[in-house]
């Protein structure tokens, strides 16, 4: 029955749902010399968590339990640098950008110009192609219709035996 038992509690344990109490008995199961065949993986897993619990630290490990104030010092100051130069270098690039002399605002206003009588050349040049497509459409809908015409002039020279 406790060998039944033990193989319950290894199902629970291989998913992860056993609790402490479960796991210290599968611990002290699994110390004694005798373990049956099966179970044999179990007791070298069981017996090596025993031995790790056992080991101690060679050295002694130390804590500080200070907190390292001057550094959080240094790391705001030093971001309240960075955000004080990236508002400082948006606000004088916006001053720059809106301070213009005569010349440069009469270019950019013919290049705007330029850039309008393009724009307008190449609609007209499209409201030509658009004419030539309906003219080429009506074209090939006239084809179809010549098509039919001709079909249905041999079809009626077969049914009048002429020519």
């Amino acid at each position: 029955m406790e060998l039944n038992k033990i193989e319950g509690l290894l199902e629970k344990y291989d998913e992860g749902a056993t609790l402490l109490i479960e796991e210290a008995q599968l611990r002290n199961y699994f110390s004694q010399e005798t373990v049956p065949h099966h179970l044999e993986p179990y007791k070298q897993l069981f017996s090596y968590f025993e031995s790790d619990t056992k080991q101690l630290a060679q050295r002694a490990i130390k804590l500080s339990t200070e907190k390292p104030r001057r550094y959080r010092l240094y790391a705001s100051v030093a971001a309240s640098i960075v955000i004080l130069f990236t508002a400082f270098v948006s606000i004088t690039t916006k001053m720059d950008n809106s301070v213009h002399s005569e010349d440069e605002l009469y270019a950019y206003n013919e290049t705007l110009k330029a850039f309008q009588l393009i724009a307008n050349n190449m609609n007209k040049s499209h409201e030509a192609l658009n004419s030539l497509n309906i003219i080429s459409s009506s074209f090939e809908k006239g084809k179809n219709n010549i098509f039919i015409l001709e079909k249905f002039n041999k079809s009626t020279h077969k049914i009048f035996n002429l020519k």
